[in-house]
Parts: C-alpha cells; structure tokens; sequence
C-alpha cells in the first residue's frame, strides 16, 4: 500500500524514538490502569472478552481487567505475523512480493483460491499459504525460534501446520501486545529485514497521520470459540500497541473484535472516528 508507505515515512522520527524505549517488566509485575468502561462495553455485547493497550512512548498499560487479559488461549490467525517472520528468517519465504501460488483445492472462502504475495496472504488471511510455511519450517526451526521469540506457551503440539489453530499453542493477550511491542521497536531477536517487511504487511488503513497495522484471528474449532484482533496505530507521536480477544457465539459476533477496539482506540485519540 504505497499510501501507507509513504505516512511510514512520515513517522519515522517516532519510530526511531520509541526503538529506544526500555521494555517494560514482565507480566508477573503488570499493574495496568482499568478501564471499567471498556469491560462494561464487552457485558452490554453480551460477550466475554479482554482489551489490552500499551501507549509505547510513555509505557502507559490499559486494560479492561487482570484475569482475561492474563489468559492464554490459541491465537488463531493472529499467528501468522510471528509465521511469516520465522518463514522469512529461514528462507522458506524469500521477501514481499514472492508469488505464492495456490495449490489448486477450491476452498468455501474465495480469496483463498487464487495465488498471493504476504500481504495478499495476511489481507484474506489465507490459511492454506501459512500452513504451507510452516510445513516447510519443520518442526525443529519452528519449537526453537518460538522458544526464542517467547511467543505464548511456544507449544507445537497438536500437527506442525494446526497448532495455532487447534492444537497446543496459546498466548495472553499481555503476551501478544508484548510481542507486537518488540515488533514495533525491531527489537525481535530476528532480522531487522523480516520485521520491517512483516511490519508493512500488516498495513490495513492509512490516513496522513496515522498508520494501522492489524490482523485478526478467529480460533472456529474450539469450545468456546473466541476471536482476536491484534496491531498497532503509529500516530506522529505515540505509537498505541492493542490485543482483544472476546467469546465468539457464532459469525454474527465477528464484527465485535473490531468495532469494541476501535471505539476504545478512539476515545484513546489513536483512531479517528469513521
């Protein structure tokens, strides 16, 4: 998205900025300030859920709790941003604009039967092309280089190109805001080149003074399924790192993840108002 490119550029003294920043303390030592409006938006959706946010330049934490936002539970699709790093740091996938054909099954969901580059990939969040790299990742690279991102539990039981979905893996929605921090900052124990090529993948809107950079998740096979969404919003002076995860009864419910976060967002002065 050449629009968003060209507001990247436009933030990167903040970006620089916050590379900076020192990482906060580990989870066990959490105090985030609560926000008894935004768990009372999750009860009048009649929905059980989390919102976790962190303003980078201050350090500041919000959350809507301290019992949810601590739990782990599967990522779902929110795993292929770590997915695509690792597929990029071991040369399964070689950059952005590399052609990932479809392997010819006709699946329910259109976008998925056709050929991508990454950020086609993560835009449909096409299932088949991230199970495919994580396949040729392999067990072995995939278990190490989790362990060393601290990536949730780092659990690949469950089928080397299913555990995100419905095997072992799970991650709090502390861990994934944590995660997304060290993204932000190019501070990953990976290369600098697969960060900031995720990073631009990861572009969903742009405006002339702000960037979103988000991915959803939808875990359908577990009981109770529940949903994600994931990212960031680089605004000229902060950058606001965000993790919702919420009960998901059926599609109807999808829209939620979004909609409760940006109105958060919003309020936060991250978002404008749509």
């Amino acid at each position: 998205m050449s629009r968003g490119t060209t507001v990247a550029g436009l933030l990167a003294l903040s970006l620089l900025l916050l590379v900076a920043a020192p990482r906060d303390a580990a989870a066990g030592s959490w105090s985030p300030e609560l926000r008894p409006d935004w768990a009372a938006a999750f009860r009048e959706a009649g929905v059980e859920g989390t919102l976790v946010v962190r303003e980078l330049r201050s350090g500041r934490w919000l959350a809507s709790d301290t019992t949810r936002a601590l739990r782990r539970l599967p990522p779902a699709s929110t795993f292929k941003i770590p997915n695509s790093l690792i597929a990029l740091e071991t040369g399964v996938l070689r950059d952005e604009a590399q052609e990932l054909p479809w392997d010819g099954v006709t699946r329910d969901i259109a976008g998925w039967n056709r050929g991508h580059t990454l950020r086609s990939a993560l835009r449909v969040s096409c299932v088949p092309v991230f199970q495919e790299f994580a396949r040729r990742i392999g067990t072995g690279r995939m278990k190490a280089l989790l362990d060393t991102l601290g990536y949730g539990n780092a659990d690949i039981h469950g089928g080397i190109d299913r555990f995100w979905l419905d095997g072992g893996l799970a991650i709090s929605a502390v861990e994934q805001v944590e995660f997304l921090s060290r993204l932000v900052r190019l501070e990953l124990p990976l290369s600098e080149r697969g960060q900031r090529i995720v990073r631009e993948a990861l572009v969903v809107e742009a405006a002339p003074d702000w960037v979103l950079r988000a991915k959803t998740g939808w875990a359908a096979r577990r009981e109770p399924m529940h949903g994600w969404w994931v990212g960031w919003v680089e605004r000229e002076d902060s950058v606001w790192v965000f993790a919702l995860n919420l009960e998901v009864r059926g599609e109807a419910d999808l829209p939620l993840r979004q909609g409760l976060a940006r109105r958060a967002l919003v309020e936060l002065g991250a978002l404008a108002a749509r």
